[in-house]
């Protein structure tokens, strides 16, 4: 059986002095001092949900997207980190998890 194949956008945001990194095919984040440590802390999350989902042949669990807002915050973002985050995905079973897509969000940028 190929492989299933999910591709991953993530918007990264600042709240609170920490940033943000919002996945919106899962609708699962992580936060960290920089972009490097918030990227690290959700693909954790994706892993934990990935797995979990997996083990207890619940594949319906790993669909559920993010709010329409942070989607938003997606699309008026600016793509970012290309060569700035050094990130692994390893692959689970038959699930391939893509390079995320990265964007930025400030409240600056959808002033413009």
């Amino acid at each position: 059986m190929k492989p299933f194949r999910i591709p991953l956008r993530v918007v990264f945001y600042k709240e609170d002095e920490q940033w943000v990194a919002h996945c919106l095919e899962f609708d699962l984040c992580g936060d960290g001092a920089t972009k490097q440590a918030a990227a690290e802390s959700l693909l954790e999350a994706i892993r934990l949900q990935v797995n979990y989902s997996l083990e207890h042949n619940n594949p319906k669990n790993l669909f559920s997207p993010a709010p329409s807002e942070i989607q938003e915050r997606f699309f008026a973002g600016r793509d970012t980190a290309k060569g700035e985050l050094n990130l692994t995905i390893e692959p689970v079973d038959n699930l391939i998890l893509e390079e995320p897509q990265y964007r930025e969000y400030s409240e600056e940028l959808s002033e413009v």
